[in-house]
This record gives structure tokens, C-alpha cells and sequence, in this order.
């Protein structure tokens, strides 16, 4: 092999007023000339490289220069796919910019009820129908752990009144965490994650609309947690990525199910069998699946993990793959995560998002403060 891609993905964050740049990394065995060219571009993209490069021994750099869309073009993820070719082989890379950054505007939607690293709101769900909903649980210490799941509503998805709140200890339960939502032509999936003496359970509740939805649901997956779902209008299944609790790291398993109660193994421990070949050596604990969305033909996949034990219970920072078959992803952060949060461990996880051409929101569970506290909060454009 006389070249190679370093990485086959990056992402970028969009910085409101600045242009953005980016580069790919190839390794040379011998000076040769390696042709570059975009063939794949999100609607309003443009991109700026040089079709050729004369590789050198050791290492280049394929730098591109990219202008996103103006406005009313919003997709969950801009993509780029790069070819390059040369020395007799071609292979692709592939390039993520998330719609905001820090620079976006910033909503408190829950605020964790102290100000310590045991205290935290978030593990979020979205869905918007009629309208805008989240799910979230409260962490109010370690004590109280997973204590409440809490469901809110909005007509503008920035403004939430509570419409639903279970309590763990009328079902039995030890405690809550992720919870997620998907709506079909039927009406609305609700999928949580619940403790039942000591052993991770994800449930099920069918509901015409999100102000039906009700507990206790139907066990669907055992020994998992945390739970990412979407609905796939063309195939009329349902995607799941979820923890599986028996595999190191709690790695993640992604299945498709039209009626979840038999479900189709996409990956089984998707970062040991697939990202770790990848170069990602940072995602190594407290995996979990945020949200699973749509652009363009690819799925995207937003996670979260760390690289060691975090100070507190609970704690991640942002990654992202993608997909075109849910079978092979490529992850577009290997070397290190996209967003940190601030604080003690720098929270930055569970992420959701919601997109339309005109509008944005990324809402996450965010370490807001030096003591660590997590607050739900969205980055919005609109």
C-alpha cells in the first residue's frame, strides 16, 4: 500500500461568522499524485480543494475549505464525501458539519436541582408531532438516583410545560434513565430504561398521541439501557441503538423491529467490531446512543462516551458515525469528540436533535457549572 487515510471521517462544528476548514491526513510510502474529488454534497454546501495533490514520503494534508448554506437548509448533519485516488486504489472519506456550535444560542430547558456532580437533568428523548416533546429524567443525587422521568411539551421547542411525571419507586423500580420517543403512522413509540433489581430493562408503551403514554410498559430488550429509536417511513421498521450491559463498556447494539418482539441484529458491539479499527481509542466507557437521525441517504448516529471512569456516576462527550445499510459505520470523530461540556468531567451527552429546513435544535444533558452540575439544554437556530 504506497498511501493511506489516516482517518476515513472528520466533523466540524459551524461557527456562526467564521469559515470553516478542514483537512484529511495521508500517509506516502513514495511521491506520487493523488487525485481529490467531491462527489457527495449536502444541498447548499460548497467546498473548496485542490483537485490533485503531489504526494510526498510521510505525511499531507488534503486541505478543503467549506461555505455552508445560508439559511432554511438545515439538515441533522451536514455531509461531504471525498474521493481520492491514485498509485492504482481509490478510497472515500467523509466529512460531518453539525449545524451550531457555542456560537448558537443557548437555552436552559431543566436546571439540575443543586449544584453538585450528583445532580443532573437530562438522559433526553424528542419527538415533535403536533408538537414539540421531551423526556428526561432527574438525577437528584446518588441516593435518589434515576428518581423521576418527566415528560414536557412546547409549541416553539424552546419553551416546555411538564405534561406527564412518573416516579420510579410506584413501579418498583431502582431508576430511570434514557427514555426516547419515535412517531408513526399509528400513533407514538415511547422506549425507556429502567433498574429492576439491579438488572437494566428497556420498556415499551404504545400511545395514539405523547399525553396518552403511560407506565408500566412491556419489556422489549433485557440486560440494556438507554435507548435512541427512530422510524423508518420507506421500510416501516423501527431502528434501535441502544447499551447492551453485557458488553464491555456498555458498547452499543443496533436492531430493526416492526413490532419489537423480534428484532433484527444490524451490530452487536458496534465499537469493539467496527470504530476501534477505525482509530477511536477514546470511546471506552459509559457508551450510550443519543439520537439516530436521517440526512440525505445516510443514518447518523450521535453517541456519547469517555476514555476512563468520570468523577461522578454519570458522564460522555459527543461523538458521531454514519451509515448507509445501519451494517457499516464510519465514525467522523476517531480521534477525539466533538463537543465537551465544561465543569468537573465536561459533560456533553445524550444528545437529540430536531431539524427542518428552517429550524435547528440540539438539546443535551450539559455540565454547566464548576461543581458539575447537568442541566438539559438546547443549541437552537431558527
Amino acid at each position: 500500500m504506497s498511501w493511506r487515510l489516516e482517518h476515513r471521517g472528520r466533523a466540524l462544528k459551524e461557527k456562526l461568522g467564521e469559515s470553516l476548514s478542514t483537512y484529511l491526513k495521508v500517509f506516502s510510502e513514495e511521491e506520487t499524485t493523488l487525485k481529490v474529488r467531491v462527489t457527495c454534497v449536502s444541498e447548499g454546501l460548497k467546498v473548496c480543494y485542490s483537485p490533485k495533490l503531489e504526494l510526498k514520503r510521510g505525511e499531507n494534508l488534503v486541505n478543503l475549505s467549506i461555505q455552508t448554506p445560508s439559511r432554511d437548509m438545515f439538515k441533522s448533519l451536514w455531509l461531504i464525501k471525498v474521493v481520492l485516488e491514485g498509485a492504482g486504489k481509490a478510497e472515500d472519506a467523509y466529512i460531518g458539519v453539525l449545524p451550531v456550535s457555542e456560537t448558537a444560542s443557548k437555552k436552559t430547558i431543566r436546571q439540575g436541582l443543586r449544584d453538585d456532580r450528583n445532580y443532573s437533568v437530562g438522559a433526553i428523548g424528542f419527538v415533535k408531532t403536533n408538537a414539540y416533546y421531551l423526556s428526561y429524567r432527574w438525577r437528584n443525587g446518588n441516593k435518589e438516583r434515576g428518581e423521576f422521568l418527566e415528560i414536557s411539551r412546547s409549541s416553539d421547542g424552546l419553551e416546555y410545560s411538564e405534561v406527564k411525571k412518573f416516579c420510579r419507586k410506584d413501579y418498583g423500580y431502582l431508576s430511570f434513565e434514557q427514555s426516547d420517543f419515535a412517531a408513526y403512522p399509528s400513533g407514538v413509540v415511547f422506549l425507556y430504561s429502567a433498574d429492576v433489581e439491579r438488572r437494566w430493562r428497556i420498556f415499551k408503551v404504545d400511545a395514539e398521541k405523547v399525553e396518552d403514554i403511560e407506565l408500566p410498559g412491556v419489556p422489549v430488550i433485557d440486560n440494556a439501557k438507554d435507548p435512541a429509536v427512530a422510524y423508518c417511513s420507506s421500510s416501516g421498521e423501527f431502528i434501535v441503538a441502544y447499551s447492551d450491559c453485557s458488553q464491555p463498556g456498555h458498547d452499543l447494539n443496533i436492531v430493526t423491529t416492526k413490532d419489537f418482539k423480534s428484532f433484527e441484529t444490524k451490530v452487536k458491539g458496534l465499537f469493539k467490531s467496527q470504530l476501534r479499527q477505525q482509530g477511536n481509542d477514546w470511546s471506552k466507557k459509559h457508551i450510550h446512543a443519543g439520537s439516530i437521525t436521517f440526512s440525505d441517504k445516510y443514518y447518523v448516529l450521535f453517541y456519547d462516551a469517555l476514555p476512563e471512569k468520570p468523577s461522578c456516576f454519570g458522564s460522555g462527550w459527543l461523538g458521531i458515525a454514519i451509515s448507509e445499510d445501519l451494517k457499516n459505520w464510519i465514525d467522523l470523530t476517531p480521534d477525539k469528540p466533538l463537543w465537551k461540556g465544561s465543569g468537573v468531567d465536561h459533560t456533553f451527552r445524550y444528545v437529540a436533535v430536531y431539524c427542518s429546513p428552517e429550524k435547528y435544535f440540539l438539546y443535551a444533558e450539559e455540565e454547566t457549572t464548576p461543581n458539575g452540575r447537568k442541566d438539559t439544554v438546547v443549541y437552537y437556530r431558527a
